[in-house]
């Protein structure tokens, strides 16, 4: 028995091999069974939206029509002159009726037979001429379902909605002078408010086999598509209209919202997507689910392709992987005097060298010291008592009352580790003060944590650690937060010290850059009445040298004061509206120098002069009444976007360079000269080109979107319905 177990434990590794194995089969079993539900889900997502989408398609154009109708219905009955009137005593309204309903039977088939009939009289109107009620019901217009009775009760009662019958053969000898189609539909609409007053639009069966016929350039696919009303059927068309069990899917119309859904009618599955329209009107479309699942079938060859070419690699290296394995087993087991391939000696011998390795190796302190500051700036500790315990075991004293953080920089690059070496070095030579420091390598940063019982000790090391930096590169850069004595506010102090730093462009980096000095400060006290009153005059005066020379005695109090980003930019907010105060012209066109997107771009001084300097120079040219007369530059614009808008990197500001002028100039070029911005007409170019290669082209969405200057096709379509109040694949279509 021991015999019997000492070989098995001398092949346990092949057991580990093979489950291994199996594991890795498993989990492309899993990885193929993923990428078939991922596919059957994006092939169903395409199979429904498809349909979604020939239906929004239908309803919008359908929709479109009925308004139209209603409009009619609108001016009609708001033509006293020529409606409400009986034959015999007014013929003439007659004639005026007829041309007035001429105009609409051009606007499409949906209109171009449309009846007027007035309760009082026996007449009805159409476009070229009149017949009695009597004569249009009994031999004029014969309906298959409804009889003569039945439709003069449904004429003669008040509809205060749309009434709608449905398609059915209509036969007759006035009918058939006009309409060559057997099917047709009428629509009935009273006209507001007296309701005696009636529309009559006879649809003929030709404009529902345009409105609901199939399309795309490839066989189609099998599906019926029809419209519902008032629990009935208008009409239908598809593979199976002839067929279609009205009554089992009225049941299931009654029950359900617009979407789409699987169903089952006469023991078949079918996707059926419903949309309902602002006339109440429901638009429905049935395709069988096999045509799904032929789609899938179809396919389905790929996912099987995929799992082979996964499979097949990793058997073999599965395969190299174990021969491997084993020889290197066999080899560690050999310096064990251990024969075969047994893995629990050698992970006995294992434990025994990490054992002797713990017992005689310690961790740095340096790397111990590093993990606590870390942590400490991370609040990583619940006490304060757990933080000071926590630094002593890594050789730090952090027991003290006050403590600070430290963030520098070296603008030279190399000399980052030599300046923090030396630091550490400084920092332990202290008797009266400890801490230590750590490197951020994402910014490039040294961050120190400094402690001490009095401000006096930390400063003076402060002063000797700055002064350290100084001697490698005379730009280095040392920010420090505010003095802290909580170990709750160690996450504050990095901030605080974080934002000092992000402040050095705008302060004197000669010295400490502190938390205190790179907070905001009282904006309003960085610029002297006087100022305001000189740079008034200016303007007034329409000086642009004593403007500029106003503009630049506040820039230079500015770096004095040592004004924040956030101060210069509230102030230079503050400054415009000074200036349209000064404005003569309309109000709106200020918003080119005075909005967020050019405050944005204010991120130093110059920045700031320029600005200003610009804006003071456009309120001049508007006060003298005329503005910049430089419509060469607009022209040039004009020709440079016409060739580069497929540029996507084409921006206002690059045209600008290009032209050698501001943003803010040519922005106004353009208002003056074509009442637009730059950017408008870029956009408005680019839609334009758009629309062209929809019509003329049968290039791809996602390639008409790179070719008009666009890199996401997501934008793209966004801002194209935003500009035509259709998406890309529905104007092709129309």
């Amino acid at each position: 028995m021991d015999k019997i177990k000492k070989e098995l434990n001398s092949q346990n590794i092949f057991y580990y091999i093979l489950v291994f194995s199996f594991i890795v089969l498993f989990i492309i079993a899993l990885m193929g069974g993923y990428l078939f539900r991922y596919y059957y889900r994006t092939v169903y997502t395409d199979f429904q939206s498809g349909n979604e989408e020939r239906l929004v398609s239908i309803m919008n154009r359908h929709e479109n029509d009925i308004q139209i109708l209603k409009d009619i219905s609108t001016q009609i009955g708001l033509s006293d002159d020529v409606t409400r009137f009986l034959l015999s005593e007014q013929p003439q309204k007659a004639i005026r009726l007829e041309e007035q309903l001429r105009r609409y039977t051009t606007v499409s088939q949906f209109f171009s037979l449309l009846l007027y009939w007035y309760e009082g009289d026996n007449y009805l109107y159409n476009y070229s001429t009149s017949i009695s009620l009597n004569s249009f019901l009994a031999s004029g217009c014969v309906l298959e379902k409804i009889s003569p009775e039945d439709l003069l009760a449904l004429l003669q009662e008040k509809h205060k909605q749309l009434c709608i019958i449905p398609e059915q053969r209509m036969e007759g000898s006035w009918i058939s002078g006009y309409m060559a189609d057997q099917k047709k539909s009428i629509y009935l609409l009273d006209i507001f408010p007296e309701l005696d007053e009636t529309l009559i639009f006879i649809i003929p069966a030709s404009y529902y086999d345009d409105l609901l016929a199939q399309s795309g350039g490839k066989a189609e696919e099998p599906r019926t598509v029809f419209l519902y009303y008032d629990g009935t059927f208008i009409t239908s068309r598809g593979d199976e209209a002839d067929t279609l069990p009205q009554e089992e899917l009225s049941a299931l119309l009654a029950e359900r919202s617009d979407g789409s859904e699987v169903v089952r009618l006469n023991g078949r599955r079918y996707l059926l997507s419903t949309q309902t329209g602002t006339s109440g009107i429901l638009y429905g479309s049935l395709q069988p689910m096999s045509v799904f699942h032929d789609k899938i079938l179809a396919e389905q060859w790929g996912i099987s392709l995929i799992v082979l070419v996964c499979a097949i690699p990793a058997a073999f290296a599965i395969t190299l992987a174990a021969g491997s394995i084993l020889r290197r087993v066999k080899r560690m087991n050999l310096l064990l005097n251990e024969e075969g391939y047994n893995l629990d000696s050698i992970e006995s011998g294992i434990q025994l060298l990490v054992t002797n390795y713990r017992d005689t190796e310690k961790e740095s302190q340096s790397l111990k010291k590093t993990r606590f500051i870390s942590d400490f700036v991370r609040g990583s500790f619940s006490s304060r008592q757990e933080a000071i315990a926590a630094a002593q075991e890594c050789g730090l004293n952090i027991n003290y009352k006050l403590y600070l953080a430290a963030l520098t920089k070296s603008r030279e690059l190399g000399n980052e580790n030599r300046v923090y070496s030396d630091m550490l070095e400084a920092i332990t030579g202290e008797s009266r003060t400890d801490g230590f420091g750590l490197h951020l390598i994402g910014n490039n940063q040294n961050l120190f944590l400094l402690f001490a019982d009095k401000k006096e000790e930390i400063e003076g090391l402060l002063s000797r650690l700055l002064a350290i930096g100084k001697q490698y590169d005379p730009d280095y850069i040392m920010a420090v937060s505010d003095y802290h004595r909580s170990f709750e506010e160690s996450s504050r102090a990095y901030l605080e010290a974080n934002t000092a730093f992000d402040n050095h462009l705008l302060l004197d980096n000669s010295k400490l850059i502190r938390f205190s000095d790179a907070a905001q400060k009282d904006y309003s006290s960085l610029i002297e009445e006087n100022d305001l009153n000189r740079l008034k005059a200016a303007i007034r005066n329409r000086d642009q040298a004593a403007a500029d020379a106003v503009v630049k005695d506040i820039c230079n109090r500015l770096n004095g004061e040592k004004a924040s980003l956030y101060a210069f930019r509230i102030l230079y907010s503050d400054l415009m509206h000074t200036l349209l105060a000064e404005w003569k012209g309309d109000k709106t066109e200020f918003d080119e120098f005075y909005n967020v997107f050019t405050l944005s771009q204010c991120l130093n001084m110059q920045d700031f002069y320029e600005l200003l300097s610009d804006a003071c120079r456009m309120v001049i040219a508007n006060r003298e009444g005329i503005g910049i007369q430089n419509s060469d530059i607009v022209q040039k614009a004009i020709a440079y976007m016409q060739e580069h808008f497929p540029d996507p990197g084409l921006t206002m500001n690059a045209l600008a360079e290009y032209l050698q002028v501001s943003a803010v100039t040519l922005s106004v070029e353009f208002r003056n000269e074509l009442d637009i911005r730059p950017s408008d007409y870029l956009a408005n170019l680019r839609m334009e080109k758009a629309k062209e290669l929809l019509r003329e082209t049968n290039m791809l969405i996602g390639d008409i979107t790179l070719a008009v200057g666009y890199e996401d096709a997501h934008v793209f379509r966004r801002r194209f319905k935003q500009y035509t109040g259709m998406t890309p694949g529905q104007y092709r279509e129309q």
